[in-house]
């Protein structure tokens, strides 16, 4: 079995402090694995730990905060030429500017992370069904219903072919609704 990076244990560790509801020591875990990944020029490794310090400030609604240390991810990911972890960061980042309304920004992260997953056959279903779900959402939220429903579709058909049906069955039911909403 391969150990883990030190980076990578420092983020599992911060992770499950973050599940418990223990933000600052997540943070401190997360900070320690930047540290890490520096002294090590492990450029994924650092974006791993910035996208999971972005993910602490969204969950305490620091929005500004969050896109700034993803963004920061991005760079590295690009950098590194890690593109399954730059789709990934880039729809998160995607889903921060809308939800801040920020269409634009969102429709370009957006779009170059479904490039991402359609240029790479072993793109993961859930995150290429996510991705599918937030270009949804975009769509919706830019006015445009026939686009909506597309998206919707091909996120709705991405989630029903997982095989985790207790993981998925709440976004099949999201993307069931979202379709009857749109007629």
């Amino acid at each position: 079995m391969i150990e883990p990076s030190r980076c990578q244990s420092l983020i599992d560790q911060g992770q499950a402090a973050r599940r418990d509801g223990r933000a600052d020591d997540a943070r401190r875990l997360f900070g320690e694995a930047i540290a890490t990944a520096r002294t090590d020029s492990d450029l994924t490794g650092q974006g791993h730990a910035l996208t999971a310090t972005a993910a602490i400030a969204r969950d305490t609604g620091n929005l500004d905060w969050a896109i700034h240390d993803q963004q920061e991810a991005i760079a590295l990911f690009r950098k590194a030429g890690d593109g399954r972890s730059l789709a990934g960061a880039l729809r998160e980042a995607g889903e921060m500017f809308l939800a801040q309304r920020h269409l634009a920004h969102a429709s370009v992260a957006l779009r170059e992370a479904l490039d991402l997953y359609a240029a790479d056959p072993d793109a993961p279903g859930l995150a290429v069904a996510d991705a599918t779900r937030a270009a949804a959402l975009l769509a919706e939220a830019a006015g445009d219903p026939g686009q909506a429903r597309i998206f919707w579709r091909d996120a709705r058909t991405g989630y029903a072919a997982l095989d985790d049906a207790d993981e998925v069955a709440e976004a099949l039911r999201e993307a069931d609704a979202r379709l009857a909403a749109l007629g």
